[in-house]
């Protein structure tokens, strides 16, 4: 906030100042003077005790009323402007103050946390963070290549060990098959042998058994003999009965054969008489075709004739056509004579006609060319006068154009030898660029040469540690097959194992 300026003195103002009492708790106006100083300010004080009840009033107080009382400040742009830079002076002092007190906390903070005993929170964590790391550590160790061989060679050993115990667990297995299999043939072969008395006895039972089908089977046949000697009764019975059949079937057939020759008599005996009634109807058609055939005669005689009357007729309406045809041509020649001389009249108007045309024609022509020959002159003498005129034009512009480029050689020259002065400037600018690069780069080769020996001497030492490192690893991961139960002779590849570096 920019600081107040005192009020101005020597100013007094020429009215009088009304102040409403009830803003303060009073009921009537008061008259207060302004006065040149805060000290000289005179206060009414209210007649009665504000009450804290009221919700309408608003207390002030004496230095709210003093500093509305002050005069307004009115400062300049330089006034505002250096007002301002103190404010940000001051504020900026404020937060540096803040900022260092802060800092200082802080700082007492991390002593006091070194101090103070460690939390089980915190000893939790501290044993999370060291797994961790640790963990992180052993994995960035198993990535390395002598490692990676190193765990080869253990999965080997540990492949190999277990192939054995494989190995030997199957010949057990096999030797147990082998028992197994005995056990199973001794069984197998008293089961055989229960088997083939079983077989014996079920052969014995079998024997009976067909004993008693055979003398149940010559029953059977004794009683089918017997009933095929019935069989053959009853067909001869049959056979007596159809002969007795087929007798009297040819019977009928005799009966029904001397029907047929009777119905053929009778048959023959109609045909008989409608042969002779179809020779008698063919006989009455021969008479009647003889009848159309005179009719048809006598028709083609009665057409001839009329056809001859036709065409005598035709020839004469033809001969009288041709008559007065002859006479139309006659008529018309004479009727062309007439028109001929039409023709030619008309032919004689029309050739005076088309020589009138052509002499006005001529005239129009020779006309013209008279016409066209003035306008000829005309437009030689123009066109000389314009040659003449061109010819001064061109001249002028030859010569404006000849001191343009003598202007541009002139100027051509001069940025020419401008370009020159510049490139042997930048030359020798270049050259002297060129020397400090040279010896900058010369030293840079210093530089990297010793960095590069530097190097050399530090990846040396952190190539001993990893050896040491690798080293320990080995034992470990000897330590771990031996636990493992891996024999010495798949061991021995990861003992004489080297820890070589590139």
């Amino acid at each position: 906030m920019p600081p107040q300026t005192p009020p101005r003195t020597g100013y007094k103002s020429g009215k009088a100042t009304f102040v409403d009492e009830s803003l303060f708790g009073g009921s009537k106006p008061h008259k207060v003077d302004t006065l040149d100083t805060a000290s000289q300010l005179k206060l009414t004080v209210p007649a009665h005790t504000i009450s804290s009840k009221d919700r309408d009033v608003v207390t002030l107080t004496k230095g709210d009323l003093t500093r509305m009382l002050k005069a307004s400040p009115i400062m300049s742009a330089e006034e505002a402007a250096a007002a301002k830079r103190e404010a940000e002076a001051k504020r900026e002092q404020l937060q540096a103050v803040s900022k260092a007190r802060k800092e200082k906390m802080m700082k007492l903070e991390e002593e006091a946390k070194k101090q103070a005993p460690p939390t089980e929170t915190d000893i939790l964590q501290r044993q999370l963070n060291d797994a961790t790391r640790s963990r992180a550590t052993h994995m960035l160790l198993e990535q390395k290549d002598p490692v990676k061989n190193m765990n080869q060679m253990m999965l080997y050993s540990k492949c190999v060990t277990i192939r054995d115990a494989q190995i030997e667990e199957k010949k057990q297995m096999l030797a147990e098959e082998e028992e197994e299999q005995r056990r199973l043939d001794l069984m197998m072969e008293i089961e055989r042998v229960k088997a083939l008395e079983q077989y014996e006895a079920r052969e014995r039972q079998r024997l009976d058994e067909r004993r008693r089908g055979a003398a149940v089977l010559n029953e059977q046949i004794n009683e089918r003999q017997r009933e095929r000697t019935r069989q053959e009764e009853l067909r001869d019975q049959e056979r007596m009965q159809m002969l007795k059949e087929m007798e009297r079937l040819k019977e009928e057939e005799m009966q029904a054969q001397i029907e047929k020759r009777l119905q053929a008599k009778f048959l023959m005996e109609e045909v008989a008489t409608a042969n002779s009634e179809q020779i008698r109807r063919k006989e009455q058609m021969k008479v009647r075709e003889k009848d159309e055939d005179l009719r048809i005669a006598e028709y083609i005689v009665q057409k001839e004739l009329r056809e001859q009357s036709l065409t005598a007729e035709k020839e004469r309406i033809a001969r009288e056509k041709e008559q007065e045809v002859a006479r139309l041509r006659a008529m018309q020649e004479r009727a062309a004579d007439k028109q001929a001389e039409l023709d030619e009249l008309r032919a004689r108007r029309y050739q005076e006609a088309k020589e009138r045309e052509w002499r006005t024609k001529e005239r129009a022509h020779v006309e013209r060319q008279t016409a066209m020959q003035h306008e000829l002159a005309n437009a030689r003498t123009a066109q000389q006068a314009a040659k003449i005129k061109q010819k001064a034009e061109v001249a002028q512009l030859e010569h404006g154009e000849f001191m343009r480029v003598l202007d541009v050689n002139r100027q051509k020259e001069y940025e020419d030898l401008q370009q020159t002065v510049n490139s042997m400037t930048l030359n020798h600018k270049y050259k002297e660029e060129l020397l400090a690069q040279i010896q900058a780069n010369e030293e840079r080769r210093k530089r990297e040469r010793q960095a590069y020996l530097e190097d050399g001497a530090r990846l040396r030492e952190a190539a001993d540690k990893e050896k040491q490192l690798l080293a320990q690893i080995k034992e470990r991961k000897l330590g771990e097959l031996e636990g493992a139960g891996v024999p010495g002779k798949y061991r021995a590849e990861l003992e004489k194992m080297k820890i070589q570096f590139r």
